[in-house]
């Protein structure tokens, strides 16, 4: 099930980042708290009343650079506005109605998409009257104190009100998304799976203009290929531009079963393919690692495992992901990735009954128990399955305080090894075992 994605929109300074804030600091676990991954907190997880979703900050649109930028930049924020489901479009009641709010509100108008108009600033019922200034645009309008909770929670009670209880995608195959750098051969990828020319394959990175969705046939069963928009780096004057090409990909993480990250082993892996490999780990979807451009490598001087053993290390928080080496551009080893993916969705989708797990539980402990938690025992009293993609696991304990990440660790080894959870995200939460009166 994809969660929705709700977009914050608006000129520079209206307050954007101090919404963003408020609503997923309501979160304990934020994806955005990754080192790493969304340093300057582009997107992260929200909920309420029951309902979660994605928030993301898109950034001041319309920001004062040269003609031709601004045009792209106009361009690329209307596709983040495009890949929403729902686009709040802040103002702010100090600077009052300007000609950029007006241009905002009238290009929203055109597309299909539910949009709420918040004016921000307004931290009190006197400061209301500011809403007058905001009246010619015509629609209705939200006051709002970002900064310290005025009206907050009537914003966020419309807005959840029109978010579905839940959204599956209409196709029942197994959902694939191919990630990676731009230039790494992802178009190359899905042309080698498709066995045709659907795309146009360009070493220019960036070429990949848009995300379109394909079916492939492997012995008889199909795949939905979600083709994705690589990740670019964050140039001088890219830094706006990226944050909407990486909307699409939160979007295509989300709907996907199996993520294909695409690394090129002729420039080995860098930075930012780490980063990408995280949003896919902290969304909880199975991966596949491929090496492409394996064809281009020189056997004698490149020891394939000490390759791998340097990859692993740099993912190491992804330690369950298989590793391969493909060549896209001749098909080498391309038709070897749908077995594996069969392989990652039915541990992902495997169910493990209570008493198999409890008996589990009791044969762990009888090898090692949780350390003493300030000279106090730690006993852990039973463990049950909360859900599956990925396989999730709730421990009750008398100290969840004392249930340390060690601890964690050694047990999903134990687990993975006895229920064959070898190639999926695996997730323990630890809760305290409520007392009975």
């Amino acid at each position: 099930m994809r969660r929705p994605i709700i977009a914050i929109a608006g000129r520079p300074n209206v307050g954007k980042s101090t919404l963003f804030n408020r609503i997923v600091g309501m979160r304990k676990a934020l994806v955005a708290e990754t080192p790493g991954v969304t340093r300057d907190r582009i997107y992260g997880e929200g909920e309420w009343e029951g309902k979660s979703f994605l928030v993301v900050d898109t950034g001041g649109l319309y920001p004062e650079l040269d003609t031709d930028i601004a045009r792209e930049v106009e361009k690329q924020a209307f596709i983040a506005i495009e890949e929403a489901d729902i686009v709040l479009m802040l103002m702010d009641a100090q600077s009052g109605l300007t000609p950029l709010d007006v241009e905002l509100s009238n290009t929203l108008r055109r597309y299909n998409k539910k949009v709420f108009y918040a004016v921000n600033k307004i931290d009190g019922v006197k400061k209301e009257n500011a809403l007058y200034e905001f009246y010619p645009l015509g629609v209705e309008l939200f006051p709002l104190s970002a900064l310290n909770g005025y009206k907050f929670d009537e914003l966020m009670d419309s807005i959840v009100r029109v978010i579905p209880t839940g959204e599956e995608d209409r196709i029942e195959y197994p959902k694939i998304a191919i990630l990676g750098r731009p230039n790494v051969g992802k178009s190359t990828l899905v042309n080698s799976l498709l066995g045709k020319e659907r795309m146009i394959v360009s070493p220019v990175p960036g070429t990949t203009r848009d995300a379109v969705d394909s079916i492939c046939t492997y012995y008889g069963k199909k795949y939905l290929l979600i083709d994705t928009a690589g990740i670019r780096r964050k140039g001088k004057m890219a830094k706006t531009l990226e944050r909407f090409s990486f909307i699409r990909t939160l979007r295509n993480i989300e709907r996907c079963d199996v993520a294909l990250i695409v690394l090129d082993v002729v420039e080995g892996d860098v930075e930012m393919d780490q980063k990408i490999a995280r949003l896919v780990h902290e969304a909880g979807k199975g991966s596949i690692i491929l090496f492409n451009k394996w064809d281009l490598v020189d056997k004698s001087t490149t020891n394939l495992k000490a390759l791998e053993n340097r990859l692993r290390q740099r993912l190491w928080f992804m330690h369950y992901a298989p590793f391969m080496t493909i060549s896209a551009l001749s098909r080498q080893r391309v038709t070897k990735i749908f077995p594996v993916i069969d392989k990652i969705i039915r541990e992902g989708s495997q169910r493990i009954t209570t008493h198999k797990l409890n008996t589990f539980l009791r044969e762990t402990l009888s090898i090692q128990s949780p350390p003493l938690y300030k000279g106090r025992e730690v006993k852990l009293y039973y463990i049950t399955q909360t859900g599956i993609k990925p396989p999730s696991f709730a421990i009750f304990t008398n100290r969840p305080e004392g249930v340390k990440e060690p601890y964690i660790k050694f047990l999903e080894r134990q687990l993975r090894e006895r229920f064959s959870f070898k190639e999926t995200p695996v997730r323990f939460y630890v809760r305290e075992r409520q007392k009975t009166h």
